[in-house]
């Protein structure tokens, strides 16, 4: 049982498999990275990517909540 619902009752809670939801979380991640990658490079040079981090995290706020709309759906 724990290994069920470690492994594959969130996922299926989703709407997705196992690797659907794993490959999901790692381009989700690294998005996230690629937007902490620009706030520190904004902290350095407040010039650059001056709206990058933030429009990253609206962008995946919006992507969550049609995400968590549509399993709520199923």
């Amino acid at each position: 049982m724990a290994f069920k619902k470690m492994f594959l009752d969130h996922p299926a809670s989703a709407g997705e498999t196992y690797l659907q939801h794993g490959g999901r979380a790692i381009v989700l991640a690294f998005r996230m990275f690629g937007a902490g990658i620009a706030a520190v490079v904004h902290a350095i040079v407040p010039g650059l990517f001056t709206t990058t981090a933030g429009d990253v995290a609206i962008q995946i706020a919006e992507d969550v909540s049609e995400l968590r709309e549509t399993s709520n759906e199923a």
